[in-house]
């Protein structure tokens, strides 16, 4: 990790000294790669005299970054021109999306550069419950859209209500692999880092799937949630209940409606919300009283 003081200069010259190449050979390793960079522009960058602002040259930092052995944003968390690129409407802190500092907290040991700058298309949550009344697993398949040169990851944060169980483990299925993997277990949170295969460029699409899984017995919570920071074009969310546990009744809402949603033949509850705006939506469920407590 970069001193939070460093400049951009300082960060790569320190690279470059630790690493012992010669811009020669990063130019050559980075042209082994299919990145077009001049032995000028790295002289530049590492005096300070210019640094990387334009599309083209962004695309270039996560290579540079491999070549020199940094962690993957590394260079560019010490470059302004990465965090303050304006975008057409202004986005919700990430801060005010829970009342508790526990997410918070996660979030800030996670790496969130490039969080406004993936439009997210459509987001598919799958949860399943067994039948004792506990949650299973968690599969979540999203598509998101870069409005920029550069997106190399996403982050992911799961909240649970039940801190006496411990948090899932995560997979991805595909899409990406797992970078940093942070964790709160009194306030019931694990976030991480979701690298893609490879940078985007702008205007690809990426389609990341991953699951979350617990070992023993899963929390016993009634709702599930969907926390939006950003507008999505389709959000779909499924809870799957054991045929030997039904509930009572399910409620699909969001931060402005709420309404009852039935159960399929399958024994599953479903909403979709096409154009979402930033906000809360979920499903939360109640449990026939006269049932017996499943522990």
């Amino acid at each position: 990790m970069s001193d939070s003081g460093a400049t951009f200069a300082d960060t790569l010259r320190r690279a470059i000294e630790q690493r012992g190449l010669s811009l020669d050979r990063i130019h050559a390793r980075l042209h082994d790669r299919g990145v077009g960079v001049s032995v000028a522009t790295l002289s530049y960058w590492k005096s300070g005299r210019s640094q990387p602002g334009r599309r083209s040259s962004l695309t270039t930092l996560p290579h540079l970054e491999d070549v020199l052995g940094l962690q993957r944003g590394e260079l560019a968390r010490v470059l302004p021109a990465v965090r303050e690129r304006p975008r057409r409407k202004a986005v919700r802190d990430l801060g005010t999306l829970w009342s508790d500092p526990s997410p918070a907290a996660v979030l800030a040991r996670l790496d969130t550069t490039w969080d406004t700058e993936l439009d997210r298309i459509m987001l598919h949550d799958r949860l399943r419950l067994g039948s004792d009344r506990r949650h299973l697993g968690l599969t979540v398949r999203q598509a998101m859209r870069a409005r920029c040169d550069g997106p190399d990851r996403r982050v992911l944060l799961h909240q649970q209500d039940d801190p006496a169980v411990p948090l899932p483990e995560l997979r991805v299925l595909r899409g990406a692999r797992v970078g940093r993997v942070e964790r709160e277990e009194a306030g019931g949170v694990v976030g991480a880092e979701l690298h893609f295969c490879q940078p985007l460029r702008r205007g690809e699409t990426v389609v990341v799937e991953y699951e979350l899984a617990w070992a023993g017995n899963g929390p016993l919570d009634v709702e599930y949630t969907r926390r939006l920071r950003t507008p999505l074009r389709e959000l779909l969310i499924e809870v799957e209940f054991h045929p030997q546990a039904r509930p009572d009744a399910v409620t699909a809402f969001t931060h402005e409606r709420e309404s009852l949603v039935g159960l399929d033949v399958e024994h599953r509850a479903t909403v979709v919300h096409p154009d979402n705006t930033p906000g809360t939506a979920g499903l939360r469920w109640d449990w026939p009283e006269a049932a017996e407590h499943l522990s």
